[in-house]
């Protein structure tokens, strides 16, 4: 059984950007079975290191999907996205350190951005991505539904 499980109701409406909370999903529940588990440093640096690569990817992606479907309260989205990399690079930062992992932290990563972000921030730029973000370079439409 996995700590999260993905369901509809995280659904953006984006198989790229649903992707990408799936592998974020994943990520993390590879690392929690390995929080307090002694001589599995390497492999928790291994999960946090492709997290927060990960995130990265996924941050700016979501970011330029919202600027190309005109979405305006992108920048405030965008600052969410700098506080929750800061704690990914926190932990990460901990656990190359060799402090102990923060299991407060995690969780708040889980809960706060997974259950709140994904299911309450995200779902406010949904109508303004489905036109772009299957198009890698986004496409501006006339109301009529062809191309500027």
């Amino acid at each position: 059984m996995q700590f999260i499980e993905w369901t509809t109701q995280m659904s953006v409406g984006s198989d790229v950007l649903d992707g990408h909370h799936k592998m974020i999903i994943e990520c993390l529940n590879r690392l929690y079975p390995l929080i307090g588990a002694v001589g599995r440093d390497a492999e928790i640096h291994a999960v946090l290191a492709k997290l927060e690569d990960f995130v990265l990817v996924h941050f700016s992606e979501e970011e330029q999907c919202m600027k190309k479907g005109g979405y305006l309260d992108w920048q405030a989205h965008k600052e969410q996205h700098d506080k929750m990399y800061d704690i990914v690079f926190g932990l990460k930062s901990d656990v190359e350190h060799g402090r102990e992992l923060d299991a407060k932290k995690l969780f708040d990563i889980i809960y706060n951005w997974l259950l709140q972000h994904i299911l309450k921030e995200d779902k406010k730029y949904e109508k303004f991505i489905n036109n772009t973000v299957n198009d890698p370079h986004g496409v501006w439409v006339r109301s009529n539904g062809r191309p500027y």
